[in-house]
């Protein structure tokens, strides 16, 4: 019997907002079967192609090899080597290609966080604003553009169309950590 955690799903239509219950559930094979592609994902991804493509996009040195780090943190489950880190880097990656622009919007945010806070006297008092606006600001442009070139529709520029892509935006991200987290926890309360 497959166990099931209740999550909200928050469904947007014609600007009317209706929470809907519904049950995430996964058969433990169901579980294991999906971690084991990943698995096997992770496997056939060189952690030296990983860690170019964090070079190459962009990242400084330190989260470079912080990130690098991640590559190798590994955990061994039911007697299975589980690459975990770079399931997680793997997943990460797949999620910013999707959403190219959403990506750039909030490293852009980051960037303007960044140079407000070299503003002498002021900029440590302005900078956690600036930064929290820069990416959200930067997010939600950058997945309006996403969703543009995928030939969908845009909310409105109202409160209310802003409040849709946040909430879009997040459902994008959290449903990622919550299907990678799941499988994981799950493989852990098996063993």
């Amino acid at each position: 019997m497959s166990q099931g955690n209740a999550i909200v799903k928050l469904n947007i239509t014609s600007n009317r907002y209706r929470i809907l219950m519904t049950s995430y559930s996964l058969s433990l094979p169901q579980a294991n079967f999906k971690l084991a592609l990943w698995q096997a994902q992770a496997d056939s991804m060189s952690d030296s192609d990983l860690y170019v493509w964090i070079s190459d996009s962009g990242f400084v040195d330190d989260v470079a090899i912080r990130l690098h780090q991640l590559i190798s943190t590994t955990k061994t489950i039911q007697g299975k080597v589980i690459s975990i880190g770079k399931i997680i880097l793997i997943k990460i990656v797949e999620f910013i290609k999707q959403h190219p622009y959403l990506s750039a919007g909030v490293a852009l945010g980051i960037i303007i966080g960044l140079l407000v806070n070299s503003i002498p006297f002021i900029g440590q008092i302005l900078a956690p604003l600036a930064t929290v606006l820069g990416i959200t600001i930067g997010a939600i442009a950058g997945h309006r553009r996403d969703k543009r070139m995928q030939g969908k529709d845009i909310a409105n520029d109202t409160f209310l169309g802003v409040a849709e892509e946040v909430v879009e935006i997040a459902h994008d991200f959290f449903k990622l950590m919550i299907e990678i987290f799941g499988l994981i926890l799950q493989e852990f309360k098996q063993s």
